[in-house]
């Protein structure tokens, strides 16, 4: 069963290998899309994740965590070859639609199958490592489809699409090789009670359960709304769209490293110090960007993929390991669909925002609204600190 951990990590390498992503918002320019309608473009796909994604999660949970991983490999192999063959809004729109469906069946599946066979495998482990290894080898692939897509530009804006479409359908292979783990599974019968235990057991069992799940929602939603005006904010320091692949393999490979280092972060701060920095970072971020006209200012940029590396790893861990196996998948398809609520209910305004008064501007609201989250969500979950399992521990009880 270990087996299957070090093949997760390798579908996740290759899935985030996407070369098209460090010029994807010049790419959308080109078919014609204002930053108003590349964040309405996102905001669909948050739609559709919205309608996939807890779903998919369940359907994980019902009929095995292969079984959709294969389905969602083949949606975001489909969905990116269309791209090359999109030239108007409603054509990357089926197409998003599509690679909503892939992430959705993605979401959840993969942490759900580390900590399955881990489980399976008896052996003693701590997860939270093997989470910042799959978010390490993860931003690996981000860092490496970063750098060939800012060279593959250097010829053409179509070649990193071409090389996208292809790429796109290499997830499938490691994912065939995976073997099911045993685990106990919901009843294929009694979905209503299947709900209901899921409801019961997610927001009725535990208020620091609640506030983990809020805090990776909103802090997943901050680093989400930046990284999609992070290409526009470069453009407006006047950098050449050349360096932009190598820009986006450095900030990936700023949560690469930080994602593989969190566990011995944690320990070495504590897991109230870490959640003091994870909620102010955010804040830090877009003020720092905000008030910064000289390229210096993408070092507060940063900020966001450090906030995105702790989410990924020891907020996810927090929900992780306080689900049991059978609704493991449904859990993490409810966290990843509270960013993507977030991503609906501002993005277009992000965008609309940005389009009439600056990316400076949009930062500035940005950061005050992070300074209330801090307030409502940070400083409540660190009252809760007296039920913070001891990081010292392998294993962790549920709270």
């Amino acid at each position: 069963m270990l087996r299957n951990i070090y093949l997760v990590f390798l579908f996740n390498f290759i899935w985030a290998l996407m070369v098209l992503m460090p010029v994807i918002v010049p790419f959308f320019e080109s078919r014609g899309l204002s930053m108003k309608n590349i964040y309405e473009l996102q905001a669909i796909f948050g739609i559709a994740l919205l309608i996939f994604e807890v779903p998919s999660g369940y359907l994980s949970d019902l009929l095995g965590r292969k079984k959709v991983l294969i389905l969602g490999a083949i949606a975001h192999g489909i969905g990116f070859t269309i791209f090359y063959f999109t030239d108007n809004f409603m054509h990357l729109v089926f197409a998003e639609v599509l690679l909503a469906v892939g992430v959705s069946l993605y979401s959840g599946s993969d942490i759900s199958l580390i900590y399955d066979s881990l489980e399976a495998s008896g052996q003693k482990k701590a997860p939270i490592k093997l989470m910042g290894r799959r978010l390490y080898f993860k931003q690996l692939g981000e860092t490496l489809g970063g750098l060939i897509g800012g060279w593959l530009v250097l010829w053409s804006m179509d070649a990193p699409v071409i090389a996208q479409a292809i790429v796109a359908w290499l997830p499938i292979f490691p994912i065939l090789l995976i073997e099911e783990p045993p685990r106990k599974i919901l009843n294929q019968k009694k979905h209503r009670e299947n709900f209901l235990y899921i409801y019961r057991s997610m927001f009725k069992h535990s208020r620091l359960l609640n506030l983990i799940l809020l805090a990776s929602m909103f802090y997943g939603g901050a680093t989400l709304l930046a990284v999609w005006s992070f290409q526009k904010y470069w453009k407006d320091l006047g950098i050449p769209i050349i360096y932009f692949g190598y820009l986006w393999a450095a900030i990936n490979l700023v949560v690469a490293i930080f994602g593989r280092y969190a566990h011995k972060i944690e320990k070495s701060l504590g897991s109230s110090t870490l959640l003091v920095i994870l909620g102010v970072l955010p804040i830090i971020g877009y003020l720092g960007m905000s008030f910064s006209y000289i390229i210096a200012g993408i070092l507060f940029g940063l900020c966001f993929q450090i906030a995105r590396a702790f989410n990924s790893v020891i907020i996810a861990d927090g929900i992780n390991k306080r689900v049991s196996a059978d609704m493991r998948a449904t859990a993490n398809s409810i966290s990843s669909l509270g960013i993507r609520v977030l991503f609906i209910m501002f993005g277009p305004l992000v965008g609309y925002i940005i389009d009439q008064q600056g990316v400076h501007q949009v930062y500035l609201y940005l950061g005050l609204f992070y300074i209330f989250c801090f307030i409502v969500l940070i400083i409540p979950l660190l009252k809760q600190r007296i039920f913070f399992d001891p990081i010292e521990k392998q294993s962790h009880p549920v709270v």
